[in-house]
């Protein structure tokens, strides 16, 4: 299984029907589903994922942009994730949406 490693910034957003933002992740680190498109087919696909604030500041909806590191799962990643690239954030509901500013790092477990 290969872990991609992005930096991008993540925009959380309130649960839907609140205007008021909820409580966000309660950690700088949290496990989460990223929802991406294929490059060619545009098709979905979801991917395991740890979301760690670049800067140490709370994961909240705040209505602006946050830096992350954002470790993928997946072999496949890199045709749904690169520079440029949206992305959904996922958590029992949608929790936010996303854009890759790059690719930091490819690990390449072996067997």
């Amino acid at each position: 299984m290969k872990r991609y490693k992005y930096s991008a910034l993540v925009r959380l957003t309130p649960p839907d029907g609140q205007k008021s933002p909820g409580p966000g992740l309660p950690e700088t680190d949290a496990r989460v589903v990223v929802r991406a498109e294929h490059h060619e087919t545009h098709r979905s696909k979801i991917f395991s994922a740890l979301i760690s604030s670049a800067y140490g500041e709370p994961l909240a909806p705040s209505g602006h942009s946050i830096q992350t590191t954002m470790t993928v799962l997946g072999d496949d990643a890199s045709d749904y994730l690169d520079a440029g690239d949206t992305f959904a954030l996922w958590r029992g509901h949608d929790i936010g949406r996303g854009v890759i500013s790059r690719r930091l790092y490819l690990w390449v477990e072996s067997a």
